[in-house]
């Protein structure tokens, strides 16, 4: 297990490998690592690798992972409001009582995930890939979710008030107790065949 100096050292390190263009310093590299209440907040961690990695009650927020590779990681009680998870690997993952708030997850893919009682509410997530994967008391209100994919997923109470679904795709989708009201969708968003448009209280987008 991680302490907050040895990972500091190496956050350090990982930062002078991007600010000279990889030529000094060392990237962060931490497989199968376990973090428990260690603070990350407001960190350039582009292009970190975490795959396997354990964070519990950790704090992420503003911290940046963008195009990083965050393969079979958990998430467990992590406070990420505002982290930047774009074009980031995160397939496999388990997120578990997360706030995750206007954040960035924009090309992030998350196939066969877990995701359970996580915020994002406001967040900024377009072209996401949730494909073939479980999420249950998710928060995607006021989300951007324009041309994201849930195909063959399995959505139990998740709310997407006020979402952006245009050219969504809904494909073979799993639906139970989802919350649709306001969200916008146009003539390209792909609903389940066993979706009643007139019923879930979502606004189509005339463009």
């Amino acid at each position: 297990m991680l302490t907050q100096q040895e990972l500091n050292k190496m956050i350090e390190d990982h930062q002078l490998w991007i600010i000279e263009s990889k030529s000094r310093g060392t990237q962060l590299y931490l497989e199968d690592a376990t973090l428990i209440e260690l603070d990350l907040v407001d960190k350039n961690l582009t292009d970190a690798v975490l795959v396997g990695s354990t964070l519990q009650k950790c704090l992420l927020t503003n911290t940046d992972f963008y195009y990083s590779n965050l393969a079979s990681i958990n998430f467990f009680e992590v406070s990420m409001n505002g982290v930047i998870l774009t074009k980031s690997n995160l397939d496999y993952s388990i997120f578990k009582k997360c706030e995750a708030t206007n954040s960035k997850a924009i090309k992030a893919t998350f196939y066969e995930s877990v995701v359970e009682e996580v915020n994002f509410s406001n967040s900024s997530m377009m072209k996401v890939r949730f494909m073939y994967s479980n999420l249950k008391n998710v928060k995607f209100i006021n989300c951007d979710l324009s041309r994201a994919s849930f195909r063959n997923s399995i959505l139990q109470d998740v709310d997407f008030t006020g979402a952006d679904l245009s050219e969504v795709d809904l494909s073979n989708v799993e639906i139970n107790n989802a919350i649709f009201n306001r969200a916008f969708y146009n003539h390209k968003t792909i609903w389940p065949e066993n979706i009643s448009l007139e019923q879930i209280g979502a606004i189509f987008k005339n463009e």
